[in-house]
């Protein structure tokens, strides 16, 4: 969420030392992308997202979220479509299998608006700073990692969940 981006979002130029716009990402992102099999081309728009993550919240009420998330990270990732326009987001919830002139008029009615701006300041809160980002019970996990760092977290809150606390009263 970038939320000084434009409804129309901001075309993104070429700048020395990036990927090229259009190609697969290079460096560690791009490696893991690689890694796992996904494909991650530098996009040509920064997009507005909040309508995104609005009829994303409009798919999870029709049981269509995993199919809707998905398609939404090949639109942008593989395709480099505008997640902020209206016609990719109607067509993504067509795919998704939703039906898409009902999920339009909830996008465009900001009927889920609250609850994403509510999920936002949660994130701010916590000090999500970036995406993705994960909680994994007291530690925070911001950014494309290596699998070994999440290996290494999990590792450390099971050996934390077998360890009891020390009794606060002995000494």
């Amino acid at each position: 969420m970038r939320p000084a981006t434009p409804p129309e979002g901001v075309p993104r130029r070429e700048e020395p030392g990036e990927q090229t716009i259009g190609l697969p990402l290079k460096g560690p992102v791009g490696a893991a992308a690689q890694q796992a099999g996904i494909v991650m081309k530098r996009a040509p728009i920064t997009p507005y997202t909040r309508p995104a993550m609005e009829l994303g919240e409009y798919a999870k009420e029709q049981g269509a979220f995993d199919a809707y998330h998905s398609l939404t990270l090949k639109a942008y990732w593989e395709h480099g479509q505008n997640l902020g326009d209206y016609p990719v987001l109607q067509g993504l919830a067509e795919q998704a299998g939703m039906d898409p002139a009902a999920a339009l008029v909830a996008v465009k009615e900001r009927q889920y608006a609250q609850v994403v701006e509510d999920q936002v300041q949660f994130a701010r809160s916590v000090g999500i700073t970036g995406i993705p980002a994960y909680i994994i019970d007291r530690y925070l996990v911001v950014g494309a990692q290596p699998y070994e760092l999440f290996k290494e977290v999990a590792e450390r809150v099971l050996q934390e969940r077998e360890t009891p606390p020390a009794d606060e009263g002995e000494g």
